[in-house]
């Protein structure tokens, strides 16, 4: 039997179509990479930036620090407004496919983004920064552009699988990012799909609160016509 038969017989039709359609949505989603991913290919897609929020992909890479320089190292420079240059493993050691779970909350000088890895990548990212106090993880991604986001430093062994960062993007394009890692993560099943049915009646209940609460205290402390075409 040759070495193409016993490849075929193992790789299962729904496992290719699997890999495949997510390979495809990507590179539709969020514009196909050249090379190792680097900021030289930024050209996004198009498409993407019409595309409804639930068809839109990201991509996002994490690199070690090194202190080696060789075949497999590369040079980067994180923050445009003032670059700093890092010497980086060109072999990312986690990527949008460890992700469950991303969001963006609100950080001293802007928004920040906080992403939680799948029990595999959690292990990943400890085996990676166990032993690496000091060095920083270069953060790369790309919607409908391509950028290093942040490299943020390892002050310890990272054990829960959470990574935090301040981004080199405004909110909006921190948003953007966030949305499509998530769709990614449903697409892998990393993340349940959003009821939006619950979601809905959420919002309901949210906005009747809201106008009870209103209503409350204008009963409370009724105004005047001449209070409300006034101001104090």
């Amino acid at each position: 039997m040759t070495f193409a038969s016993r490849v075929k017989m193992r790789l299962q039709p729904g496992c290719i179509n699997l890999f495949f359609g997510l390979f495809l949505w990507l590179c539709l989603g969020a514009g196909c990479a050249t090379g190792d991913d680097s900021p030289s290919s930024e050209s996004g897609s198009k498409g993407d930036k019409d595309a409804k929020p639930e068809k839109q992909a990201s991509t996002i890479r994490f690199h070690m620090e090194t202190e080696s320089i060789g075949m497999g190292t590369g040079k980067i420079k994180v923050i445009r407004a003032s670059p700093v240059s890092i010497n980086v493993e060109k072999n990312a050691f986690a990527d949008e496919g460890y992700v469950e779970q991303a969001r963006v909350v609100d950080g001293m000088a802007g928004p920040m983004i906080v992403i939680k890895l799948n029990t595999q990548g959690a292990l990943r990212l400890q085996m990676w920064t166990v032993d690496k106090p000091g060095r920083r993880v270069a953060i790369w991604s790309k919607w409908t552009e391509g950028r290093w986001l942040a490299a943020p430093q390892v002050r310890k062994p990272i054990e829960d699988g959470y990574i935090a960062f301040a981004p080199d993007a405004t909110r909006e394009e921190a948003e953007r990012i966030v949305r499509g890692l998530n769709n990614v993560a449903i697409k892998l099943k990393n993340q349940a799909k959003p009821d939006k049915k619950a979601e809905q009646a959420a919002k309901k209940k949210q906005q009747k609160a809201k106008t009870a609460s209103k209503v409350a205290r204008d009963t409370d402390n009724p105004r005047t016509p001449e209070q409300e075409m006034f101001q104090k």
